[in-house]
């Protein structure tokens, strides 16, 4: 099976003091304020600051792969629409969740999940998965992700060591080095009862 974890640049916020661009300001050549720490450059970040550009990549998930996962913000779930009916949203709680300009910390991110079809339980044999996880924000590059997130998220597709898992937003190689871990030691696990 063919999986992936899409951690996009996140949707625009819009609300009060009107819209935000995440993508461009973190990821492009927006406006950062002196204090904000410079992350990965992409010169087409901008392109992310547009709600149907996240949806288009739901639906390019959706005819390209198996199952999926995308991690977004709070806000961000509404600029995906109307999710498929198989999808679950997880939640990934932050206990050390940097403010913000908000008075309201914000201190989860959402994870839309899409299983793969037949595939609905477990496959390592560790039980439920949770629908929410709490793990610290590792330090470093902006929006990377603890290896437990990524674990997490593999559980919560019922990976299987065989399967293909892509992930496509590189950003600092977290998740493509939690991925090759998971996957060793699962299949340590099935050699080893």
């Amino acid at each position: 099976m063919r999986l992936v974890i899409a951690d996009p640049p996140y949707p625009p916020f819009v609300g009060v003091g009107g819209r935000k661009n995440r993508s461009s300001r973190w990821y492009g050549a927006g406006q950062r304020s002196q204090k904000d720490a410079p992350s990965d450059h992409h010169p087409e970040a901008a392109e992310w600051d547009s709600p149907a550009r996240h949806r288009r990549l739901l639906e390019d998930l959706c005819s390209q792969a198996d199952g999926w996962a995308i991690a977004t913000s709070a806000d961000g779930i509404a600029a995906y629409g109307t999710l498929p009916l198989p999808c679950r949203v997880m939640v990934w709680v932050k206990p050390d969740a940097q403010p913000g300009s908000h008075r309201i910390l914000s201190t989860w991110e959402a994870v839309i999940i899409f299983p793969p079809e037949g595939r609905r339980s477990n496959r390592s044999g560790r039980g439920a998965v949770k629908d929410h996880l709490v793990a610290r924000v590792p330090r470093g590059f902006i929006g990377r992700k603890p290896p437990e997130w990524v674990e997490w998220v593999l559980e919560a597709l019922s990976f299987d060591p065989a399967d293909e898992v892509v992930d496509l937003f590189p950003g600092s190689g977290a998740v493509t080095e939690a991925i090759c871990a998971y996957r060793t030691r699962c299949l340590v696990e099935r050699k080893d009862p």
